[in-house]
């Protein structure tokens, strides 16, 4: 089993329900990194759930890019 790696730039950030539920690696236009569950994504806003139980809020556009693993059958 192997992984990848899908980023997702600021374009395809806004309103992108596939992103939901999802474990990502948010790094902001300032270049800090946040790590957690996406839990709401619209057109303006995406908030973040961290491992200890932080909820946080990111307006689309002060957002860089979203980087998640994916596993892989090969």
């Amino acid at each position: 089993m192997g992984k990848r790696q899908i980023i997702y730039r600021q374009a395809r950030i806004s309103g992108n329900q596939e992103l939901l539920n999802r474990e990502v690696n948010l790094v902001t236009n300032e270049l800090r990194v946040w790590h957690g569950t996406v839990t709401a994504v619209d057109s303006s806003e995406l908030k973040l759930k961290d491992a200890r139980s932080g909820k946080h809020s990111f307006a689309i556009n002060g957002i860089d890019r979203i980087y998640c693993e994916i596993k892989t059958d090969y």
